[in-house]
């Protein structure tokens, strides 16, 4: 029954979740180049993340997830908020501050049960380091009962307790991603990347000779999943040939359109845009037919936990 808390960073991720968990400049660092927010709760909401959701349940099954709950602290599908996820592009600097509504006591002694786990303290907070993966360790620090902080070094740790409490925020939110959001009424992932301050992690040179920024936006509108890609070219002249190369792409997708309905429907969703030096993406297409399309997979969701529940797991007939 042993887990790393990559274990609990895994159903984070995977695990959508009230008031929607907005992406708030509080919790992105001054020297962000990059930020990426999850909202778990309205996805939760959300039509097509509300449908899987139910699957995932309907497969899993009620009493092997209680027990879950009762073995790590929280329910996957309901306890986990936000999370948003920033650093500054220098390699091993990256930082998750996590919104959740989990018992943290169950967590922390779910947390202890690992081998390499090893308690530091800072200021008032205590940093749990656990794990091994690929001999590098995982650092998570409960800064209070609703906002956890994940980080790849004890030093990126307590930047983010800094950070959760009051020290070192942004002083507003990098780029126009506040604009890009309004693309969607109800968003439920945003990112934004300053290109041009990632240059030395970016390994495409033609990425950063193309572009200084880019942002996107993915939520439902009404009874439509809407997603929207924005990037900054580095020129006019630039954001032209872009323009011009996604044009050409998507024409040449159409050429097969007429003996494929599901793609017709796909490139008839897509509209491309382009002012000055910005080109913009954008993809509006019903939930229900995204849905449709991917029944099959729906039919065939198999979400697994991979926690040994003991008894409290088993089926009645086992």
């Amino acid at each position: 029954m042993k887990k790393t808390v990559f274990m609990i960073m895994g159903l984070a991720l995977l695990s959508p979740p009230g008031q929607a968990a907005k992406l708030v400049k509080a919790n992105v660092a001054k020297d962000s180049k990059f930020v990426m927010h999850l909202d778990f709760d309205a996805i939760r909401t959300s039509k097509l993340g509300s449908t899987v959701i139910k699957q995932a349940r309907e497969e899993e099954g009620e009493e092997r997830i209680d027990a879950m709950k009762e073995i790590i602290g929280f329910d996957p599908f309901t306890a986990l908020k936000s999370m948003t996820m920033s650093g500054n592009g220098e390699e091993e600097n990256g930082l998750i501050v996590l919104k959740h509504a989990a018992e943290t006591k169950k967590v922390l002694s779910f947390i202890k049960l690992e081998e390499d786990y090893r308690p530091t303290e800072y200021k008032d907070h205590t940093i749990h380091s656990v794990g091994k993966v690929d001999g590098e360790r995982g650092y998570i620090s409960f800064v209070n009962t609703s906002t956890a902080v994940i980080a790849p070094s004890r030093e990126l740790a307590r930047d983010g307790i800094n950070l959760v409490n009051g020290k070192g925020a942004a002083k507003k939110l990098p780029g126009p991603i506040g604009e890009i959001s309004k693309k969607a009424k109800a968003p439920f992932m945003m990112g934004y990347a300053d290109l041009d301050g990632l240059e030395d992690v970016i390994e495409d040179p033609t990425v950063n000779d193309m572009a200084r920024e880019a942002m996107m936006v993915v939520g439902e509108s009404g009874d439509n999943l809407v997603m929207s890609v924005q990037v900054v070219a580095q020129s006019v002249e630039t954001a032209e040939h872009m323009h011009n190369m996604v044009n050409g792409l998507i024409g040449f997708a159409a050429l097969g359109q007429e003996d494929n309905p599901e793609l017709k429907d796909l490139l008839k969703a897509l509209k491309v845009s382009r002012k000055e030096s910005t080109i913009t993406v954008d993809f509006k297409m019903a939930v229900e037919k995204i849905l449709e399309a991917v029944d099959p997979a729906l039919e065939d969701l198999d979400v697994d936990f991979d926690i040994d529940l003991g008894d409290k797991g088993k089926d009645k007939d086992d």
